[in-house]
């Protein structure tokens, strides 16, 4: 080895208890970090218990030097306990390596997480652990004199053979699978075995350089810092799938919202009575569902209203069932013309349920299928075509009775005259309570302004 080599090595020999000090420091303050911003996967547990063995290493390595040739008592059990952290945790590192390492490549799916090699690797390790234990009362690998003097025995080669073994079937493994890792991890993986290998040659040599577990915490840093890159990579890949996934997902939704309208479109424009009924009644429910967001004590979601509005033109859907010599009649129906009229509101349901069993959006098929189903029952039971009563009732298929009837009361009809917004008013008021929720009456009458308003406007 040269001089100058030499000389560079007694510089680092001089100051390494600074830099043990450091970069322990350094992985102590990652651990807590990673403990505080969560560890949900196997891999970041792994490095956290890397980056937490490695601050122990460096901590009781740095501890190791301060103690030796220490008489007292303290000095006497601190060497001993910092010699056996030192050695204990170089395995708890190459531990969670192990496992880091597994689920890399069990997420690129290029290696079984129980290969061959991963097993040897445990072998080592349950190896290697044992002989520290065994060594502390043995003094197989190392010995204190008289004066708490540190000296390495004869037993001391195998704590660095059964480590290094262990990092060669590392670099086996990085070199094999180099091109199935992740890109920016590729050469670090590989240098985190590599490197401490060369540091055990120059550690072999210049004895009281601990050369190896500075080059360890030193990577354990860097291998913190390029997850945390690569977990941040991943995440923004991640949302940038979610918002494609959420962008198809909102063409499918309207797509299908579109279809079911225009037959509802459709179905109106067979219907000679009830033309602009469909926009009329959504228009209804929105001024109605706007004053009861006001009401804080009923905590109307937002998601839920636009789910109001999105059923709302649904809701006679089912007269697509209904033949054209009822649906079309000019005038009043026979009873057993209105009876088959009023199959509309399950044959709605149905097909509405039929349609939406597939949407991403279930709570969209509940409150569309129920209006349909349920928006001439009466808060008295005696609607149909459940004959529910109250409650029973859904909501917004009580919603949409109100601005169902009150259209119909407002609007003219081939069989009869629009109402004035004075007689309509009456009729909704008086059915408060037997055809309506009385619970939705405060509402219908702060919203009675706002529709007087609008049916001046489109009638």
């Amino acid at each position: 080895m040269n001089g100058g080599m030499l000389e560079f090595l007694e510089v680092i020999k001089a100051h390494q208890l600074n830099y043990m000090l450091s970069l322990s420091s350094m992985c102590f303050i990652i651990f807590v970090f990673m403990l505080l911003t969560g560890i949900n996967t196997t891999k970041r547990k792994a490095l956290l218990v890397l980056e937490l063995s490695a601050a122990i290493l460096l901590f009781a390595d740095r501890s190791a030097y301060l103690f030796e040739g220490d008489p007292s008592r303290t000095g006497f059990y601190m060497a001993r306990i910092s010699n056996f952290l030192l050695f204990i945790m170089n395995f708890f590192i190459l531990g969670s390596y192990s496992t880091y390492l597994r689920e890399v490549f069990s997420e690129t799916k290029k290696l079984n997480p129980k290969h061959i090699r991963f097993k040897i690797i445990d072998f080592l390790l349950l190896i290697g652990v044992s002989l520290v234990i065994i060594s502390q009362f043995t003094d197989f690998y190392y010995y204190f004199d008289d004066s708490n003097t540190y000296y390495r025995n004869d037993g001391f080669i195998i704590a660095f053979i059964i480590p290094v073994l262990i990092l060669f079937i590392f670099i086996s493994l990085n070199i094999q699978f180099y091109r199935q890792m992740p890109k920016g991890m590729r050469l670090l993986l590989l240098l985190f075995t590599l490197n401490p290998l060369i540091s055990a040659f120059f550690q072999l040599i210049v004895y009281g350089y601990d050369a190896i577990n500075l080059t360890i915490a030193a990577m354990a840093i860097l291998l913190f810092i390029f997850d945390l890159l690569d977990v941040s990579k991943l995440e923004k890949n991640n949302k940038n799938l979610q918002d494609e996934v959420e962008t198809k997902n909102e063409k499918i939704i309207n797509m299908q919202e579109n279809l079911i309208t225009s037959l509802a479109v459709l179905v109106e424009s067979r219907d000679n009575s009830t033309g602009g009924h469909i926009l009329r009644t959504r228009e209804g429910v929105r001024i109605l569902v706007e004053e009861m967001k006001k009401d804080k004590q009923l905590n109307f979601s937002e998601d839920y209203c636009k789910l109001l509005l999105r059923a709302a033109p649904m809701h006679d859907i089912g007269k697509i069932a209904v033949e054209d010599a009822i649906l079309c009649k000019k005038g009043r129906f026979t009873p057993e013309e209105y009876e088959v009229m009023k199959t509309h509101a399950e044959k709605g349901a149905d097909i509405l349920h039929d349609i939406l069993s597939n949407t991403i959006e279930p709570d969209f098929q509940t409150v569309a299928v129920n209006m349909a189903h349920y928006h001439h029952e009466r808060w008295d039971g005696s609607g149909y075509p459940k004959g529910l009563k109250g409650e029973e009732i859904p909501l917004e298929a009580r919603i949409m009775a109100i601005a169902d009837v009150y259209d119909a009361l407002v609007s003219k009809r081939v069989y009869k005259e629009s109402m004035s917004f004075e007689e309509a008013d009456k009729i909704i008021m008086e059915g408060m309570g037997s055809q309506f929720d009385k619970s939705l009456e405060k509402y219908y009458i702060a919203a009675r302004p706002r529709l007087e308003e609008y049916y001046s406007q489109h009638q």
